[in-house]
C-alpha cells in the first residue's frame, strides 16, 4: 500500500512555495499520468494521494509491466511516468532502459515507500509550469534517480554482508583445519577444526609460526620445498609429518595457498590440513597383508615341490636300510640320511602351513594338558642354568586346536627365549581364560567379543631391538645374530 511521509515536509514546503505562481498553469488542462507496476489496489491508493494535492484535474492511467507500459505509450502522450515501489529492481531497471530507448522527455520518477505526497506535489508542479521548469525537473529527475540509486546500493550491501557471513559459518564449521598466515608466516586465525585436530587452542598459536606444529620425523627440506613453492606464487599439496601439543605425531594432508593482492604482492597463506594418519594405518596395515599373503603363496608353492623331492629321498633311504645287513656300517650313514630327510620334512610342514596349504588336524582340546606334555620336553630344549615355570589355570575351558602347531609355536618361543637369556634366567608359561569387551574389539577388530582362552610365555630376558619391533611380525625377517638358530620361529605361530 502507498503511504504519506512528512520526513521532508520542511524542504518540499519552501520548494512549493517557490513553485506557487506557476500553480495556475495546472488548472487550465489535465495532465496525463502513468503509474507502471503495482497492484490495483495501490493505484486506487495513489489515486486518492493525489487527489488531495489540489493541483487541478489529473488523468491517471495504470500499466502492470514493462510491455503494458509500451503499449499505453504507443496510444498516447504522458505528462510524467509513476514507477511503484512495490517494483522489483529487475523492473525497474528495465523500465528505465525501455522508456529511454522508445520516449524521450517524458519523466520518470521512482516512488519510495511511503510515497511523499510533496515530492509527487512538486513535479506536477514543475511539469504544468513553463518551459523555463525543465531544469528544475532534470533535477527532481537526478534527486530521485539517485534515490533509488542508492536503495540498490543499500540491498547489494546488505547481501555482501550475508555472504561474508556464510563463509564465515562455513570456515568455522568446516571438517577440515583451516589456518590463515600474514605474508611472514605468522599465524592470525585457525578454526575450531584446528583446534580439534592438534590440541592447541586459538589463544595459544595466534603470533606462532607453523614450526610449533613441527615434528622431528618430518625432514627440513620438504619445509624447504613448501616454502619456496608458495613464495614464488604456487600451490603446494603434499602429505607432512605434525606433531600435537600432546606430542603425538600426526600425519596431514597440507595444501598451502598464497593470497595476493592487485598489484601482485603476496599478502597471506591460507593452508588447510587433513588428517590421515588412520588412513596410513590401514594403508600400511593393508600393505603387509598383501605382502604375508605373497610370501605365503610362494613358501606354499617351493614347500610343495620340496616335499616331493624328500619323498625320494625318504623312500630310497629306506630301501637302502633294508637291503643291508645289521651289522653293516653303512646303515649309520643311512640313518642320518632318513633323520635330516624327517627334519626337512618338518621344515616344509612349517612352510606349508605359512602357506596356508597343510591341512590343520583340529581337535578340542584341554590346554592345561597339551602344555603339560611339551613342559616335560622344554629343559633339554633350555639348557639347566633356565628355570621353567608353568602356571596352569583352575577350570579352564576346552579349545579347538592342531596341538602338533601348538607344539611348534610353544617350542620356538622356547628357544628363542633361550638364546635371550645366555646367563640363565626364567621361563614362564601360563594359562588362563579372559573375556574380550567391546574396547578390546575397538582396538583389535578381527577378534569378535567373547569368552577365549589365554596362553602367556614370558622370560626374563633382554627382549626385541626397538629396530626390530615394527618387523616383529615377519616370519622371515632375522631377529637373531647367524650363530643363534636359523630365526623361523614366528612361521608356524603367523599360520595359526
Amino acid at each position: 500500500m502507498f503511504r504519506s511521509s512528512t520526513s521532508d515536509e520542511a524542504t518540499m514546503g519552501a520548494y512549493r512555495r517557490m513553485r506557487q505562481p506557476r500553480t495556475s498553469e495546472a488548472g487550465k488542462r489535465q495532465l496525463r499520468l502513468l503509474v507502471a507496476g503495482g497492484s490495483e489496489e495501490d493505484f486506487a491508493s495513489l489515486r486518492e494521494l493525489l487527489a488531495e494535492t489540489g493541483n487541478g484535474p489529473l488523468r491517471l492511467e495504470h500499466a502492470a509491466s514493462p510491455e503494458d507500459v509500451l503499449n499505453q505509450l504507443g496510444k498516447g502522450s504522458y505528462d510524467l511516468l509513476l514507477c511503484s515501489n512495490q517494483s522489483t529492481d529487475n523492473v525497474a531497471f528495465q523500465m528505465l532502459r525501455q522508456v529511454r530507448q522508445h520516449v524521450s522527455g517524458v519523466p520518470l520518477i521512482f516512488l519510495s515507500d511511503p510515497v511523499s505526497k510533496d515530492v509527487i506535489e512538486v513535479a506536477i508542479q514543475t511539469i504544468a509550469g513553463p518551459r523555463a521548469a525543465q531544469s528544475h525537473r532534470r533535477d527532481a529527475y537526478t534527486t530521485h534517480a539517485s534515490a533509488f540509486d542508492a536503495h540498490s546500493a543499500e540491498r547489494q550491501h546488505l547481501e555482501s554482508e550475508e555472504t561474508l557471513r556464510q563463509l564465515w559459518r562455513s570456515v568455522e564449521q568446516m571438517a577440515d583445519a583451516l589456518i590463515i598466515m600474514d605474508g611472514s608466516g605468522v599465524l592470525e586465525y585457525v578454526n575450531p577444526a584446528f583446534e580439534a585436530l592438534t590440541g592447541y587452542s586459538r589463544q595459544e598459536v595466534i603470533g606462532q609460526t607453523l614450526g610449533i606444529l613441527k615434528s622431528e620425523q618430518q625432514t627440513g627440506d620438504l619445509y624447504d620445498e613448501m616454502w619456496n613453492t608458495v613464495r614464488s606464487g604456487n600451490v603446494f599439496r603434499g602429505i607432512m609429518m605434525n606433531r600435537k601439543k600432546n606430542g603425538e605425531t600426526l600425519i596431514i594432508e597440507k595444501v598451502l595457498t598464497p593470497l595476493q593482492d592487485s598489484r601482485g604482492k603476496i599478502t597471506h597463506f591460507i593452508a588447510t590440513f587433513r588428517d590421515i594418519t588412520e588412513r596410513r594405518r590401514l594403508e600400511s596395515e593393508l600393505q603387509q597383508s598383501q605382502k604375508m599373503d605373497a610370501i605365503g603363496r610362494l613358501a606354499g608353492g617351493v614347500a610343495h615341490d620340496f616335499n616331493n623331492l624328500l619323498l625320494v629321498i625318504s623312500a630310497y633311504a629306506e630301501l637302502m636300510l633294508d637291503s643291508l645287513a645289521g651289522d653293516d656300517p653303512l646303515r649309520k650313514n643311512v640313518a642320518e640320511i632318513m633323520t635330516a630327510s624327517r627334519r626337512a620334512a618338518d621344515l616344509t610342514r612349517q612352510l606349508l602351513a605359512f602357506g596356508r596349504k597343510q591341512m590343520q588336524s583340529l581337535q578340542v582340546l584341554d590346554l592345561n594338558t597339551v602344555i603339560g606334555e611339551i613342559t616335560t620336553m622344554l629343559p633339554r630344549l633350555i639348557g639347566e642354568d633356565i628355570e621353567l615355570v608353568f602356571a596352569p589355570a583352575h577350570d579352564l575351558g576346552k579349545v579347538k586346536a592342531d596341538p602338533i602347531q601348538i607344539e611348534q609355536v610353544v617350542m620356538n618361543l622356547a628357544a628363542n627365549a633361550r638364546d635371550a637369556m645366555p646367563g640363565g634366567g626364567t621361563l614362564t608359561i601360563e594359562t588362563a581364560t579372559v573375556r574380550v569387551d567391546e574396547s578390546y574389539v575397538q582396538r583389535h577388530a578381527i577378534v569378535p567379543a567373547g569368552d577365549y582362552v589365554l596362553l602367556t610365555v614370558t622370560d626374563s630376558g633382554q627382549g626385541i631391538a626397538a629396530e626390530h619391533m615394527a618387523h616383529v611380525f615377519e616370519p622371515f625377517t632375522p631377529r637373531k645374530r647367524r650363530a643363534k638358530g636359523r630365526g623361523w620361529g614366528w612361521r608356524p605361530r603367523m599360520a595359526l
